[in-house]
């Protein structure tokens, strides 16, 4: 595990990112990970990155922190302050920085994906909407979706692969930031039965839990081995 940093205008901050590589080979299967210290830090993916180390490709995963809690929201949600800097920070300054990297070793990326929980799962889906092509594979941890992310994806037709995990109790989940209940399960059988619609091949799984990082920890290998071989 590496870690980097850059600064970035759009966020007007150092932002900190941590850099996986598994293996020499020239392809490489590149996965972004948002909240980035809590899939270390409570979820486990880095010893469980180890177990990838012979695979057909080279796995690269980069983990972003978002920071505090109120600055996770403000990049995260779509009412945040700082929303539409942090989609912008993603693909104007992180994106191009960590392809020039691999270009620069002679590295072929193969597939795109983003992994994420909660609000992270939201944003994701709101920064593959923007360049719908780009991207091979979504991951989502009990996602919490909101209106805007219905309307991203109204519209487009994508071949996106997504991994699509949920557990029957979140319709309960409160937000810590907003007070409001955020109706986590049922947000999830209307996107994905829209994105399926959409072109999506989705795998939908539910379980019976509530909104937890232990649950996504369990969950965990089975989306990275999603990501790889699917």
């Amino acid at each position: 595990m590496e870690t980097k940093r850059l600064w970035s205008e759009w966020l007007k901050r150092e932002q900190r990112y941590e850099l996986y590589q598994s293996g020499d080979q020239q392809e490489v299967d590149l996965l972004f990970v948002q909240d980035g210290d809590d899939y270390l830090q409570l979820g486990g993916i880095g010893e469980l990155l180890q177990e990838y180390e012979t695979a057909k490709r080279a796995l690269a995963i980069i983990l972003v922190p978002p920071g505090r809690s109120q600055e996770r929201y403000d990049y995260y949600h779509p009412n945040g302050n700082q929303h539409e800097a942090y989609l912008s920070f993603f693909y104007q300054e992180l994106l191009p920085e960590v392809e020039k990297n691999f270009s620069a070793q002679g590295k072929r990326i193969q597939k795109r994906g983003l992994l994420g929980d909660s609000l992270g799962g939201a944003v994701n889906l709101a920064i593959a909407a923007k360049q719908p092509n780009l991207w091979t594979h979504l991951l989502f941890q009990s996602a919490a979706f909101t209106n805007e992310n219905f309307q991203q994806v109204e519209n487009l037709m994508s071949k996106w692969s997504i991994y699509q995990m949920v557990g029957e109790k979140e319709d309960s989940f409160v937000s810590p930031i907003t007070n409001e209940p955020l109706h986590i399960l049922s947000n999830n059988r209307l996107m994905s039965d829209l994105l399926t619609n959409r072109g999506a091949n989705v795998t939908y799984i539910e379980h019976n839990t509530d909104h937890l990082w232990d649950v996504w920890r369990q969950d965990l290998p089975r989306a990275l081995s999603y990501f790889l071989y699917n």
